[in-house]
């Protein structure tokens, strides 16, 4: 009995690292809207095979992007420790790193943008992350490295024009450097007029310590 089971778990196995790789090339490429049924027909197996181990796409996304999800937690805590000493250099080479995987990952850049989708644990990174980006800005502009208007909201602004630039990536792959060295300039240097305030509800949105 289980000579014969082996080779039907190793069928298995290889049909769920099959869709998990060709979830994370669809799902870097065209974002969170895809469907089950695209991911099923580039990794190459029948729609009941993915519907059998996922039930949804945001499930999917969970196994695919875990990891990353920690790893941008982790990144943002390490920008805020440094920030106590190089305030600037945090600041921008975090800056930087976000936009870059917004640019070469259109799914973590979604879920980047909505603590709605995603998995618990996104939800939870995305918390924790939240957490240390507010200490980072805060380091940065008591110390002087960022404009004293800058507000922790603009970092939001600042993900949602990036996400803008995903049409771009095939003509224009450095678009999102271009744009953020743009961003940082205005970030460090004090503006000759006063900005729009930011919206009233991410001021109470960062008041409360919610992403």
């Amino acid at each position: 009995m289980s000579t014969e089971k082996r080779p039907l778990r190793a069928d298995a196995e290889r049909n769920r690292q099959a869709i998990i790789c060709a979830a994370g090339s669809v799902l870097a490429q065209e974002g969170s809207e895809v469907t089950l049924e695209h991911i099923a027909d580039v990794a190459g197996v029948g729609v009941g095979t993915i519907y059998r181990r996922f039930s949804s796409v945001e499930e999917l996304m969970g196994v695919v992007l875990e990891e990353k999800m920690r790893r941008y937690a982790e990144r943002t805590e390490q920008a805020a420790m440094q920030a106590e000493t190089q305030p600037w250099e945090a600041f921008r080479d975090y800056v930087m790193f976000i936009l870059e995987q917004q640019a070469i990952d259109a799914a973590f850049s979604d879920v980047l943008l909505s603590s709605r989708s995603g998995t618990e644990l996104f939800r939870t990174e995305l918390t924790r992350a939240f957490d240390a980006s507010v200490q980072l800005v805060e380091c940065a502009r008591e110390a002087g490295a960022i404009r004293a208007d800058f507000h922790h909201s603009d970092l939001l602004l600042l993900q949602h024009a990036a996400r803008g630039l995903r049409g771009t990536q095939r003509i224009a792959p450095l678009a999102w450097k271009r744009f953020g060295e743009y961003m940082l300039q205005a970030f460090h240097e004090a503006g000759a007029e006063p900005l729009t305030p930011p919206s009233r509800i991410w001021a109470r949105t960062l008041a409360a310590g919610n992403p």
